[in-house]
C-alpha cells in the first residue's frame, strides 16, 4: 500500500477509511518532528487518540472548524514532503524487506536441519541484514 493518501483513501483534508487512517498515522510517524506543536498534538488526538473534533476543540477551547483546518493543513504538509522526501515509502519498503530476509532465515534454518550447506546462504543474509 502506496503512503500517499490519494483521494479516496482522504475526505476534505481528513482520513476517514482504516487506510486511510493508517497512511496519515505512517506519514505523521515519519514527519511529526516537521509539524508546529499545534499540528502535532491535535494529529496525536484525532488519529491516535481517537477524539472527535468536538472533543478536541473542547478540551483546546477553540472550534471544531479551526481543529478541522488545522488537521487538514497538517496532512497536506505531510503528504508534501512525502512526495518530496518518500521518507514514509522507504520506511515501509525496508520493513517489507525485512519480512522477507526473516523468511529466507526460517528457510535456512530448515534446510540445515536436512544437514544441508546452508553456512554461505547465512553469511549472505546477515550481510544483507546488516545493509537495512
Amino acid at each position: 500500500m502506496p503512503l500517499h493518501a490519494g483521494p479516496s483513501a482522504v475526505t476534505n483534508g481528513r482520513a476517514r477509511s482504516l487506510e486511510g487512517r493508517t497512511v496519515v498515522i505512517g506519514l505523521f510517524d515519519a514527519y511529526a518532528g516537521l509539524l508546529s506543536e499545534r499540528q502535532r498534538r491535535l494529529v496525536q488526538m484525532y488519529y491516535h487518540d481517537d477524539l472527535s473534533l468536538g472533543e478536541i476543540a473542547e478540551r483546546h477551547r477553540i472550534t471544531r472548524q479551526a481543529v478541522f483546518d488545522t488537521l487538514r493543513r497538517a496532512i497536506a504538509e505531510m503528504q508534501r514532503l512525502e512526495r518530496h522526501l518518500a521518507v514514509a515509502a522507504g520506511r515501509a519498503r525496508a520493513a517489507r524487506v525485512r519480512a522477507r530476509l526473516a523468511c529466507l532465515e526460517a528457510e535456512a534454518a530448515r534446510l540445515a536441519e536436512r544437514h544441508a550447506e546452508v553456512e554461505p546462504l547465512r553469511k549472505a543474509l546477515g550481510t544483507l541484514k546488516a545493509g537495512l
